[in-house]
């Protein structure tokens, strides 16, 4: 993305005509704060301002790299969803040319399951299925929490997961994010979507829908961890809400 520079402000040379002009937008703008409170903020800032970026937290290396989805306690409540979360990552992080090679998730977990590895968690087990699928990268992720109903409130339910993530260089055998020291057990990722109707827990295609929802906005935001994105997801933080 190129950044436009700005014009400072003292530079700008204005006439009656755009100070009286300038004026009448601040007027309005004013005037639908009053009116609409103070939610009107974010998108007239935004609006002004733009979004803001967020600096990727690591940057990867190009390598052949494998996605593993952990899940011993069975979190995800389907199979499917951990290969649908590791290749969903692999995809986006592919798609932005950050990787150019990786491997299925599911090819993690048949290796996983082929080498009897009680405790993918430790680093010799992930080497061992790393290298399985030659491989010298990989992106590990445990499932900590799944929790369709998430917290309720009087807009609605709101699913919310928990994931820990770490990125293990196999070759120099250590992992290098995060900062083992600094965070132990990974880096924890929070995930939360939009409000949902109670009423789509009740049914199995309800569920189903919600589950997808839910796993594809965390393959978004571990995915994020290694590359530049927008500060605000319009979409998902400027949506009309549930009266």
């Amino acid at each position: 993305m190129h950044l436009t520079r700005r014009t400072p402000i003292d530079s700008l040379r204005l006439g009656p005509r755009a100070l009286a002009l300038a004026a009448l937008a601040a007027a309005g703008v004013a005037s639908a704060v009053a009116l609409t409170g103070c939610n009107i903020v974010t998108p007239v800032a935004y609006a002004i301002e733009g979004p803001g970026q967020i600096e990727a937290e690591y940057t990867l290396a190009n390598r052949k790299t494998v996605i593993f989805v952990d899940d011993p306690t069975n979190k995800l409540p389907r199979t499917a969803l951990r290969t649908a979360l590791g290749d969903a990552i692999s995809l986006d992080l592919m798609e932005r040319e950050i990787l150019g090679s990786t491997v299925a998730t599911r090819d993690a977990v048949v290796a996983s399951r082929q080498l009897g590895e009680g405790d993918a968690g430790k680093l010799a087990s992930v080497e061992k299925i790393g290298r399985a699928l030659d491989c010298s990268q990989v992106i590990y992720i445990r499932p900590i929490v799944f929790d369709l109903a998430g917290r309720s409130d009087m807009q609605g339910i709101r699913p919310t997961a928990i994931v820990r993530v770490k990125v293990l260089d196999l070759d120099a055998k250590e992992r290098v994010y995060p900062n083992p020291d600094v965070m132990p057990s990974g880096r924890e990722v929070t995930v939360t979507i939009r409000e949902t109707s109670s009423e789509a827990l009740r049914s199995r295609a309800g569920r189903v829908q919600i589950e997808d929802a839910l796993v594809q906005r965390i393959a978004l935001d571990v995915a994020r961890l290694f590359y530049k994105h927008d500060r605000v997801d319009l979409g998902e933080n400027l949506g009309t809400r549930r009266q």
